[in-house]
């Protein structure tokens, strides 16, 4: 179903940007701290 498909991928999109935010963040602290 289209609806269907269209729903997880929403919701995978939306997963997949909040682990890209929260690992830019994790590598942005990472970086910091060997400096």
């Amino acid at each position: 179903d289209q609806k269907t498909t269209t729903a997880i991928f929403s919701v995978a999109y939306g997963i997949l940007r909040r682990l890209n935010i929260c690992y830019r963040t994790f590598s942005l602290k990472h970086n910091e701290e060997n400096k």
